[in-house]
């Protein structure tokens, strides 16, 4: 019996190829759209599960909140991970903690290669066995016990080593210490939420930053810990308000928390400052899986409404089976049996086409998926189940709509068309419109959504800024090379700032109005030059910009934003001349800009400080020079200001981006995601 109604059905195919072809391939395109969309979905849901013991790591996040001001912040300082595992042995396994000192790049070297890289951490010598990243060469548990030790990715050392043996070899870091490479990893799998490329043991700090690493204040430092088997996370956090009190300084004890974020929940989930790495949304892999969803069943209603639309075309087949004998329910199996035999044809045609649509869609997504991912066990039941329920859910109403014919009215050639089946047709024409319209509604918003990210305001200009990362060991030039890059015939302004405006910050300590002596308040803070504001182009709403007629600026002058002003509960002149002390300096308010956004615009604006480093700490918190260049001829500028770079300073090669394309960045998870829609 069912062999007969298989070769049925492919007759039936056959017959009528056409409307087959057209019915198999919407199908086919429904599926591979959604197989895609999974796939991506997927992915995403799979960061970070690579390691074997990811169930039982957590991050360790630091909340500073005072009357609504401070950070939360998904790092820590140096001595919190020691101090857990030293307090703690009953709940903690193992703690991690990695560090990139919070600079742009280091700059590595090996005989005539010099590169500047943006990938290194200092890491505890106990990552490799909490974290499952693959080892090809080396000790996972010794690599890194020994100062000026570092462990690289294979891609890396053929970068500085070509074909030879790379575990042994010497690299400068810096310029000023010699690592000694222990060994040798592949590249991080893509679903990880921290990527790197060389690794460098975190005992090489002690030589580095000696006594930073007993702060309590700084908190630079991403850490982990492994806690024991059984242990919940809830009997660690309920230790944190203890540990506080114990080891954190007076001033801070009120101010601060500690919660623990589970590993597979950051990429998704996390929202905290100072993230390692742009991380995606579970709001947007959520509505993207039901676009998926809806674009499967807009495939399937098309098939229904297509079969049900030539009804009149089978009104006679149906009629002389029923007329032959045949039952209802026999009708029933031999449509569904075609329904599931045409899926089973789309299915074959999609993965085909998914295979066929992966290099497009790896790059609209910046993913790197493989088709052997469309082959992994739970993917394949994916496959599977989709098949079927898209042959059952696309044929019952067909199978039932067609079986329900009368025998006698078809053969006496009246009219198929039921009232209430077919408004049910239309009903599904119908929806089927509205879900498609939908779909190209939310594409239009999420697109304006993107160009609003791209183009809204944000209270400085961020257009043809040239972004230069510097570092400490370069501290001598930088004057000399600001002054040199000044006298280009297409620069405007160069600035310096410790961070990226619009992107990055610090929270910095400040003691205001009638605060007691040796308390502090963080707020989010840029340290930049006398020539910030102008560089940015930036308006002030009251008072002065910094200026060099004012010699004690750097330990004396900060200027606020609005938000401040208002969050002070001041006007923009009774801002003017309030202290604002800071561990440096009796500061004054000298200034108030136009509010600016100085992070993503996912953060809503609030108060914020532009302060001058101390002159003994410039080298430290000089870490980007910003130059504003005319539009124009922008290759010979930047050529220009190389060529100034490499006279001043042969030891760092030049590097650069422009500010409005880093800024970009932040929104690339949005991004892409518009771009798939």
């Amino acid at each position: 019996m069912l062999k007969h109604q298989l070769i049925t059905a492919f007759r039936h195919i056959l017959r009528g190829k056409w409307y087959s072809l057209l019915n198999i391939f919407g199908l086919a395109a429904g599926l591979a759209c959604f197989f895609l969309i999974m796939l991506f979905v997927k992915d995403e849901r799979k960061y970070d599960k690579f390691h074997e013991k990811h169930n039982r790591i957590y991050r360790v996040i630091g909340i500073l909140d005072l009357e609504g001001q401070g950070e939360q912040s998904s790092s820590c300082p140096f001595p919190v991970a020691p101090a857990l595992s030293h307090d703690y042995p009953h709940l903690i396994e193992q703690s991690v903690r990695f560090f990139n000192f919070q600079d742009p790049q280091h700059t590595l070297k090996a005989g005539e290669v010099k590169i500047n890289e943006s990938r290194i951490f200092m890491v505890d010598s106990n990552m490799f066995e909490v974290f499952d990243f693959p080892v090809v060469k080396g000790d996972r548990k010794t690599m890194l016990s020994q100062p000026n030790s570092i462990v690289m990715t294979k891609a890396m050392a053929r970068k500085y080593f070509g074909e030879k043996e790379a575990v042994g070899q010497v690299i400068k870091f810096d310029g000023i210490r010699d690592l000694q490479v222990t060994g040798l990893i592949e590249e991080v799998p893509s679903q990880s939420h921290i990527h790197f490329d060389a690794l460098v043991s975190f005992s090489t700090l002690r030589s580095i930053m000696g006594q930073q690493q007993k702060n309590w204040v700084w908190n630079p430092n991403w850490t982990y810990v492994l806690l024991k088997p059984g242990v919940s996370p809830d009997e660690l956090e309920k230790q944190f308000p203890a540990f506080v009190n114990k080891y954190y300084p007076d001033f801070l004890k009120p101010q601060v928390r500690h919660l623990l974020q589970p590993l597979e929940d950051i990429h998704l989930h996390s929202k905290y400052s100072y993230e390692i790495e742009a991380n995606g949304d579970a709001g947007m892999v959520k509505v993207f899986a039901w676009i998926g969803l809806f674009i499967l069943v807009i495939a399937c209603i098309n098939f229904m409404n297509l079969s049900t639309a030539r009804s009149a075309a089978r009104a006679r087949e149906i009629g002389m089976r029923k007329v032959s004998g045949a039952h209802r329910w026999q009708l029933v199996r031999q449509f569904l049996i075609e329904s599931l035999l045409m899926a089973l044809i789309a299915l074959v045609i999609s993965l085909f086409l998914s295979g066929l649509l992966l290099p497009l869609f790896n790059q609209l997504s910046g993913k790197q998926l493989v088709f052997s991912d469309f082959i992994q066990p739970e993917f394949l039941l994916l496959i599977a189940g989709a098949g079927i329920f898209t042959g059952l859910f696309s044929g019952v109403y067909p199978a039932f709509y067609l079986s329900a014919f009368q025998p006698v009215e078809v053969l006496k050639g009246k009219r198929t068309e039921r009232g209430k089946i077919f408004s049910l047709r239309k009903f599904l024409v119908v929806f089927q419109f509205s879900v498609s319209v939908t779909l190209m509604i939310g594409t239009g918003i999420a697109y304006h959504q993107l160009n609003y990210l791209r183009s809204a305001p944000l209270g400085f200009n961020k257009e043809s800024v040239l972004m230069v990362p510097v570092r400490p060991p370069m501290a001598k030039m930088f004057e000399t090379f600001i002054n040199d890059v000044k006298r280009e015939p297409n620069v405007l302004h160069v600035a310096t700032m410790n961070d990226i405006v619009g992107k990055h910050h610090n929270t910095h300590e400040y003691n205001f109005k009638d605060m007691q002596p040796g308390k502090w308040v963080y707020f989010p803070s840029l340290l930049v030059n006398e020539d910030f504001i102008k560089t940015m182009d930036m308006k002030l709403v009251a008072g002065r910009d910094f200026s060099k007629e004012f010699p004690r600026d750097d330990t004396g002058a900060v200027i606020v934003n609005e938000a401040m002003v208002k969050h002070m509960g001041w006007t923009n002149t009774q801002a003017l001349g309030q202290q604002f002390y800071t561990p440096t300096g009796h500061e004054k308010i000298v200034g108030v800009v136009r509010d600016f956004h100085f992070e993503s615009l996912h953060t809503p604006l609030g108060p914020f400080v532009l302060d001058m480093p101390h002159i003994k700490q410039k080298p430290y918190w000089t870490r980007y020079i910003a130059i504003r260049v005319r539009s124009g001829d922008m290759l010979s500028t930047v050529k220009g200001i190389e060529n100034i770079w490499n006279t001043h300073n042969a030891e760092f090669p030049f590097d650069y981006f422009f500010l409005d394309e880093e800024l970009h960045q932040q929104y690339k998870a949005q991004e892409n995601l518009a771009r798939l829609v």
